[in-house]
């Protein structure tokens, strides 16, 4: 898991970084903004509501969502990243939390109609995914649903074949989520998967029935 100090220290760049990787179509940021604009229009397609974002960093996304008058709650470890997200959206609530701990104290009575997360799941090590999902779910009110954005893949196979064409630029310390091991693990959960890119999907997660 990194640090929240790494973090601050990207801030200033971050978002002109993973742009300049998605537009140069390369490993790991490619289809990020694609990932971004299809969240956005999944969640601004329904009426207004509260949205929690769990490592919002900037917030790039949450802005969007914030701007089309949902409330937003935003969750992330790195001040500085929170620097930028509060410039974007003065209204929202903010809570400086490393989501590896789980769900932060403030929120444990709360319930929202839509969590996201983009381009941080993937720090959790697999071992820990399908438990910090489960632990959000009951956060999440009828009809609500988990939009997780990221560098993500349907199989394993697949995950192993961007391995080898990317070898300089993988990250041993960083937990690609996978559909089919995902599945396996939340049977009682429908979990969907849509191909962004060929490192980049949006997993949808929400109560069956």
């Amino acid at each position: 898991m990194c640090d929240s100090n790494e973090f601050d220290r990207w801030a200033e760049s971050y978002d002109d970084d993973v742009i300049q990787s998605d537009q140069a179509a390369s490993f790991p940021f490619a289809g990020y903004a694609q990932v971004l604009d299809r969240i956005a229009k999944l969640i601004l397609e329904r009426e207004p509501g509260d949205l929690l974002d769990i490592g919002t960093g900037s917030g790039t996304l949450a802005a969007r969502i914030y701007e089309g008058g949902w409330n937003v709650t935003a969750v992330d470890f790195s001040e500085e990243m929170l620097k930028l997200a509060r410039h974007r959206m003065p209204q929202a609530t903010f809570i400086v939390s490393d989501f590896s701990s789980g769900i932060p104290r403030e929120l444990v009575e709360k319930s929202f109609d839509i969590i996201i997360m983009t381009y941080a799941f993937h720090h959790l090590a697999y071992k820990k995914q399908p438990a910090f999902l489960r632990s959000l779910v009951p956060h999440l009110r009828a009809n609500g649903k988990i939009l997780i954005g990221d560098i993500a893949f349907e199989t394993q196979s697949e995950l192993d074949a961007c391995h080898r064409r990317f070898p300089a630029y993988w990250d041993d310390e960083e937990y690609y989520p996978i559909l089919t091991e995902i599945q396996a693990q939340l049977p009682e959960f429908q979990v969907t998967f849509e191909v962004i890119s060929f490192c980049a999907g949006i997993f949808q997660v929400f109560k069956s029935g």
